[in-house]
């Protein structure tokens, strides 16, 4: 059985998945607005993606930028995310450089969560996560796949170093060639969910042909879902609105 995590007023983990509303914004006047935007539509989490902000000296402003961001978010709570190139960002970072900015992030207090992408570099990403949790952020150690699904049984064994992280929270990510891929998803996460691990899991399968896999989380074991209230930060998430009238639709008591 999931043991939920509870961030602010959010539980990850329990009845219908939370919706996290993700900021693309290239400048600190874009990020705002759609932050805005996001606490306007419902959102339950904000993630800022904070290597699409086209700051030229992040580390240095990272904490103004999370200062102000923490004046609009009303409460709800923010997760912290650098993508890198490797995992389906623009941004062409090291783990290093990465690493630092993610933890300068949680030095200022303003970070609730982060995102790890954990199988770039493990022995560096858990002590990333020990730190992390030394400042009281909660973290999800993610894995994203922009190419390809994979197999029920690799889907398992990555679901299962993620598990080794030290991570409160397992996120997958993967791109379907057919809907055969997005049950196997599915499966493999519902495997998991059931047998494998007790912390929450994320997973989504990308593209129209992976919608379901945004609406039906609660049915096979995915604890958050990605909309939007602006523009997406991955093919196939829905607007907010549409995202909960869905799921609400598909709630089991």
């Amino acid at each position: 059985m999931t043991k939920p995590v509870f961030v602010k007023d959010c539980i990850i983990g329990e009845g219908i998945p939370c919706i996290c509303v993700p900021v693309t914004g290239k400048t600190r006047e874009e990020i705002l607005s759609q932050t805005a935007e996001a606490v306007k539509a419902g959102a339950d989490l904000v993630e800022w993606r904070a290597d699409l902000w086209e700051e030229e000296n992040r580390l240095a402003r990272v904490e103004e930028m999370l200062f102000a961001l923490d004046g609009v978010l009303k409460g709800i709570p923010l997760l912290f995310t650098v993508r890198s190139s490797e995992e389906g960002g623009i941004l062409a970072i090291s783990p290093e450089e990465q690493t630092a900015l993610i933890e300068r992030a949680a030095a200022s207090g303003k970070t609730d969560l982060a995102d790890v992408e954990y199988l770039r570099d493990p022995e560096a990403m858990k002590r990333l996560i020990r730190n992390l949790h030394s400042r009281g952020v909660a973290v999800i150690a993610s894995s994203h796949d922009f190419e390809r699904t994979g197999t029920r049984e690799e889907l398992l064994e990555k679901l299962d170093r993620l598990d080794q992280s030290g991570a409160d929270i397992l996120k997958l990510a993967v791109m379907p060639e057919n809907s055969e891929d997005v049950e196997v998803l599915m499966e493999a996460v519902s495997e998991m969910s059931r047998n494998h691990t007790q912390k929450p899991l994320i997973a989504m399968s990308m593209g129209d042909l992976g919608q379901i896999s945004r609406i039906r989380g609660e049915a096979f074991g995915s604890s958050v879902t990605f909309g939007t209230a602006g523009p997406g930060s991955a093919p196939g998430q829905l607007p907010v609105a549409e995202l909960r009238e869905k799921m609400e639709a598909f709630h089991t008591v």
